[in-house]
């Protein structure tokens, strides 16, 4: 038996690899091309050679290290669960923008799936930012108009009954993380104008909120731009959720690029209105939207950078940083109109 995870991955693909594509002649080799390391995980390029043409492929491979064997066959499990739900959904639908899963390699502690080729909708939305002109043919507003659309398809197919707003516990969660964020340094004014403006949206919002199958990783370094737009992380999702939990972090990374002196509001604004615009949202949901992004904010904040905790000098420059951002937002967000 082949002996590391990859070994054996590419050891199936090959006995098997015709089985997935038939139309594509002899299969002549399996490569693996290259990989990324993640926090506990690994992406690893795979290209499948055929005599008609190649395809790539990409596995990701749970760290054994990490969560022990059976903590990554379990999430692999969940993740590869949640991939073929969501492919055959879009599928019997007719939409684009889910890679089709190949095989169950979850005994292995794995996913493998078609690669979605493109950039990361972060990279897109950093070059408009470090590049003059690179935004002025429209592609960064297309890219999020897509991303918009993408996601409401995703929350309409997958559509469930709504839900009971918990306003009560909203506030106690903004209450909770204002707090643990003051000791960090946000001031009992920045605090109040959040706290005093959630509370004057949450008393007019609906007492229902529209639900679905929830993605919780909707962000732009998750959303590749490519022919179209696609989302190759399911790691984290659920069955059923408040879908504007998807679209209140995805706005809240959007936000938080403004942390970067190079990303101005104008770029991340537009990002924002044009996604909103696409996912169509209506003015009393923007206003929910505004004190769920906030909650996302404040999570940002309140987890800190993740740095070792020798690096002292870049924990504080991070909470300095997001404290000043911190205080922005909730004045353009939630303070009182004058």
């Amino acid at each position: 038996m082949p002996e590391t995870v990859m070994d054996q991955i590419v050891s199936e693909l090959k006995r098997t690899g015709s089985n997935h594509y038939p139309d594509r002649g002899e299969l002549r080799n399996v490569r693996v091309v290259g990989h990324t390391p993640k926090n506990d995980h690994y992406i690893y390029d795979i290209v499948i050679d055929f005599s008609d043409r190649g395809e790539r492929l990409a596995a990701k491979v749970y760290r054994a290290s990490k969560c022990g064997q059976s903590g990554a066959r379990s999430l692999a499990q969940t993740e590869t669960e949640n991939l073929f739900k969501t492919y055959d959904v879009f599928q019997a639908r007719g939409l684009s923008g889910v890679p089709r899963p190949i095989g169950d390699f979850t005994a292995l502690g794995a996913v493998v799936a078609e690669k979605i080729n493109g950039l990361p909708l972060q990279s897109i939305i950093m070059k408009a930012a470090l590049l003059p002109g690179y935004a002025d043919h429209g592609n960064l507003a297309d890219a999020a108009r897509q991303t918009g659309l993408w996601l409401r398809n995703f929350h309409q197919a997958t559509r469930e009954e709504p839900i009971p707003f918990d306003a009560a516990g909203l506030m106690k969660e903004l209450e909770n993380l204002c707090e643990n964020c003051k000791g960090s340094g946000l001031d009992d004014m920045a605090i109040r104008t959040i706290l005093s403006g959630a509370r004057s949206i949450i008393n007019r919002t609906n007492k229902t909120l529209p639900s679905s199958a929830v993605l919780n990783d909707f962000t732009p370094l998750n959303v590749v731009i490519g022919d179209g737009v696609g989302i190759c992380d399911y790691a984290r999702m659920t069955q059923r959720g408040s879908s504007f939990n998807d679209v209140a972090q995805f706005m809240a990374c959007i936000e938080a690029l403004e942390k970067y002196p190079f990303c101005n509001r104008n770029i991340t604004a537009q990002v924002q209105e044009e996604f909103m615009e696409a996912y169509g949202v209506s003015e009393n949901e923007a206003d929910v939207l505004r004190v769920l992004k906030m909650k996302s904010l404040l999570g940002m904040f309140a987890q800190g950078r993740n740095v070792k905790e020798s690096a002292v000098r870049k924990k504080v420059m991070w909470a300095t940083v997001m404290k000043r951002f911190i205080q922005q937002a909730a004045q353009r967000s939630l303070a009182p109109a004058a």
